[in-house]
């Protein structure tokens, strides 16, 4: 009866481990015979100004904090953001036009590695500006990606594996810069975690910028209760949504908001009170006053 009892809970500890993210959701089955493969970029963007004509050197990091070897190319691709996304959730890697370009621009040392595991690479390449480039902002990626090993002896699903670094270089010469605040959204009435605000930055000229974003939260007497600070690549001739959350807020409070968003010299503050409460506290409040209401017009009858 013991050991059975005992059979239930580990099967039991082994499912809510699963249905808690403890286990890698791409893995389906833990097997020796496949040891975990990882690899890691870093910097994971560069920006820079240039001269067109001129030479840039630059490196990227390749880590391999896996259980495996493998080998792995590096190449570069366009890089931009459609107007329509302004979450920027979507990259385009495809999209060829006259600012994104720098894929064009870049050489490798060599295309192909190898990499032991736990250890890491230095990858060098060099940028070469064309003479006849464009004043203003330029895009590229540069991506790393691992290949599969000979699988033709199993049934193994072979599955490439890809980092990349974002380049946003900048051409010297006469470009414009501009750019504007659309509004900043903070709901008054939030139903759970996390509490969220955002602002939408419209970049009007033909080089990015960076927005620097203070999300600050405060109870009803001004003690702090979350703070963050984060920085946002605004593209030529796009508009982004900045999202702003405070992940570990509590289920119920309420708070006071304010989002301060800088740019170009451009500064703009924007706070509002908010009340987070689930949505079934409000129909048992609702439900509650309701009661009240009617058993007050039954009393008066009387």
């Amino acid at each position: 009866m013991i050991g059975r009892r005992t059979l239930i809970t580990s099967g039991f500890t082994v499912a809510l481990m699963f249905v808690s993210g403890l286990f890698p959701v791409q893995v389906f089955a833990a097997e020796e015979s496949n040891p975990r493969e990882s690899i890691t970029l870093s910097p994971v963007k560069e920006r820079f100004t240039i001269d067109a004509g001129s030479t840039r050197p630059g490196e990227i990091t390749i880590v391999n904090d896996g259980e495996t070897a493998y080998d792995f190319i590096v190449y570069a691709r366009p890089y931009s953001i459609t107007p329509q996304d302004e979450s920027y959730g979507n990259p385009d890697f495809t999209t060829q036009n006259p600012v994104t370009d720098v894929y064009q621009w870049v050489q490798f040392d060599k295309a192909r590695y190898h990499i032991e595991a736990g250890k890491t690479i230095k990858i060098g390449y060099t940028i070469r500006v064309p003479q006849n480039a464009k004043p203003g902002g330029h895009y590229g990626v540069l991506f790393a990606e691992t290949q599969p090993t000979d699988s033709s002896a199993g049934n193994s699903v072979a599955r490439k594996k890809r980092v990349g670094m974002v380049i946003y270089a900048t051409v010297n010469g006469q470009y414009q810069m501009g750019g504007q605040a659309l509004g900043t959204t903070i709901p008054w009435l939030q139903f759970r975690a996390p509490l969220t605000a955002s602002a939408r930055i419209k970049n009007t000229g033909n080089s990015d910028f960076v927005v620097n974003s203070t999300y600050r939260v405060t109870d009803v007497f001004g003690g702090e209760k979350y703070r963050a600070e984060q920085e946002f690549v605004v593209l030529p001739q796009t508009t982004r949504l900045l999202t702003l959350n405070w992940d570990k807020a509590p289920w119920f409070g309420l708070f006071r908001s304010e989002v301060k968003t800088s740019f170009l010299d451009q500064n703009y503050t924007s706070s509002s009170y908010v009340l987070l409460a689930p949505r079934w506290l409000l129909i048992v409040l609702a439900v509650a006053v309701a009661g009240g209401i009617v058993y007050a017009v039954v009393i008066r009858r009387r």
